[in-house]
């Protein structure tokens, strides 16, 4: 692959394009080329072992059609498609995938991406073009599909239409940083599928092979809440071939269970905690910590308060009876209570338990002083809003009309974040952390795949998740945040001022000082709120065992955390 020069267009855009975010000035219609990618086509290594397996806790929900699957569970699939751009094992600046390169138009309402020439689909399935585009658009806009920025995507881009094989272009209704933000690799978003393959298909089932893509690896084998397995093209890949032959991600719910198949060389890679890793490093394996300066990030999620569709101050009655709320008895509404639920939990102490004291806390979730809109007076003010005090948050309980004769009831949900193993023990310490003030909290460990659809549909009106995601600011925010408003991520509560900002200005603007100002105007109403309640930013570790493999260079930013598989080192 060339190298390609450094992006020239509108600062702003620069800064959503890439994470090192420096500024530049450009014009509309000029090229828009990310950096190289970290290294082209190249001899493997000889590997000692023909299969590398990195054991993982399995994702909230599977299904044999990538459209159904949330954006938050397609990771394990993600080995065997790419993004028409993608992101560096640094994290630091996308790089192209399917797309060598992209403009915006005079307006700002349209992007021209030129794409790979003679990338090939796995299982002889032909060239990768135009028409493969449009056909993963569409499928991935399509009534049914499970993709939970459908609506967003929809409401952005009203058509998209290929120029020849190799260039096409999505016309927009105005400059939207969210698709730009959605759309590759760094969130998941546009997985390209085989138009030729999904045409030919008169079901969707295990039994048959996957789809086919265009990535380092194309999936051989998978069994439903085990295992799915890869493997390389004899080929050279375009972009990356990797040093193992084969990959594989088993799914091992229990740390231990994934500690002892490591020590045992069943695996070679393993998704430990932190409170582990020491005991696999005392037997001789190896630590590798993802390369972006931010990547994993945990918090607790509140579900109950949702915006009715549409609804706006402008527009209060676009629903029978014009409740802006669909919930509008649910506890959760009442900001005395979220305070409470915040107050009540001793970070310092979940830090230490749970992650050896290397969290950073998050002072706004999904914001960080590296991050547009920070405001330092969210650290000044923490200890007094949101910091531990069981007393405190009983009275607010009290002022709220809350106590021993009248509990407040709250479910605690046990979602599954397949790369968060520490997820199961503290959602029991929340929950302890909540009884301890008088909630009475029953702990849901139903189906992840029905907890997600009960999510997207917004069915929960009392209920709370501790959610665990590498996701950046824009989606972060917008599909956990406060302001998911009305069009789709409804992933956690949304209130109706920072929604309409954030759906309204924030959405639109590539300005960046304008951008920055609005990112802190939505910042403040996300702080004051009090939901999420905010945790921490984790580091994320790969285990190995370095006798069989070298090193796992991964930036750890992307939806997924354990990507970049194709660049696994086998060991000499």
């Amino acid at each position: 692959m060339q190298a390609f020069p450094r992006m020239s267009l509108l600062a702003p855009l620069l800064c959503i394009l890439s994470l090192a975010c420096q500024q530049q000035s450009a014009t509309p219609g000029a090229s828009v080329v990310p950096p190289s990618s970290p290294s082209a086509a190249t001899a493997p290594v000889t590997p000692k072992v023909t299969r590398v397996v990195l054991a993982v806790p399995a994702p909230g929900a599977e299904s044999p059609k990538p459209t159904n699957v949330s954006t938050t569970n397609i990771w394990p699939i993600k080995p065997a498609y790419e993004f028409l751009w993608g992101v560096s094992v640094e994290g630091e600046a996308n790089v192209p995938q399917l797309a060598e390169s992209w403009t915006l138009g005079p307006d700002g309402k349209s992007f021209h991406f030129q794409l790979h020439k003679g990338v090939q689909f796995h299982r002889g399935m032909g060239e990768f073009t135009s028409k493969d585009v449009l056909y993963s658009w569409e499928q991935l806009t399509a009534p049914d599909s499970q993709e939970g920025r459908r609506e967003r995507w929809l409401s952005s881009v009203p058509k998209v239409e290929a120029v020849g094989d190799y260039e096409v272009v999505f016309n927009l209704k105005e400059p939207d940083q969210s698709f730009v933000w959605s759309f590759g690799e760094p969130d998941a978003g546009l997985r390209i599928m085989s138009k030729a393959d999904g045409e030919a298909r008169t079901r969707w089932s295990y039994d048959d092979p996957a789809i086919a893509g265009t990535g380092p690896y194309a999936i051989t084998e998978r069994q439903q809440g085990q295992f799915i397995r890869f493997r390389r093209d004899v080929a050279p890949h375009y972009r990356k071939t990797p040093d193992f032959p084969e990959f594989e991600f088993r799914y091992v719910k229990e740390n231990s269970t994934r500690l002892a198949a490591l020590l045992t060389k069943e695996i070679q890679i393993a998704a430990l905690p932190l409170d582990l890793i020491p005991q696999a490093e005392a037997k001789g394996m190896k630590a590798i910590k993802a390369r972006a300066q931010l990547g994993f990030q945990t918090f607790i999620v509140f579900l109950g308060p949702s915006v009715n569709k549409k609804y706006t101050a402008a527009d209060p009655d676009p629903v029978p009876g014009g409740q802006p709320y669909r919930y509008m008895n649910t506890p959760l509404l009442d900001g005395r209570v979220r305070q409470a639920l915040n107050k009540a939990i001793n970070r310092d102490e979940l830090n230490k338990a749970f992650f050896k004291g290397q969290g950073e806390p998050i002072y706004n979730t999904f914001f960080h002083p590296t991050r547009p809109g920070w405001n330092p007076d969210w650290v000044r003010r923490f200890p007094q809003e949101y910091g531990y005090d069981p007393e405190a948050a009983k009275r607010l309980l009290a002022e709220a009309g809350y106590g021993p004769n009248n509990p407040l009831k709250h479910t605690l949900l046990t979602v599954s974040f397949g790369l968060f193993p520490e997820l199961s023990d503290m959602v029991e310490a929340i929950a302890n952390y909540w009884r301890a003030i008088g909630v009475d909290v029953t702990i849901d460990n139903s189906d992840p795949a029905v907890q997600t659809q009960k999510r997207n549909r917004q069915e929960y009106d009392n209920h709370s998740y501790i959610a665990g995601t590498s996701v950046r600011q824009f989606f972060g925010f917008g599909a956990y945040g406060v302001g998911n408003g009305y069009v789709g991520g409804r992933s956690g509560a949304e209130f109706i001022e920072p929604s309409e900002v954030f759906q309204n200005q924030l959405r639109w603007t590539f300005d960046q000082s304008k951008l920055n100002t609005l990112w802190r105007q939505v910042g403040d109403m996300a702080y004051d709120l009090k939901a999420p309640a905010p945790l921490f930013w984790l580091p994320t570790y790969a285990v190995v065992d370095p006798n069989l493999v070298a090193d796992y260079p991964f930036s750890g930013t992307t939806t997924g955390t354990y990507t970049n598989v194709e660049y696994i080192k086998a060991a000499k």
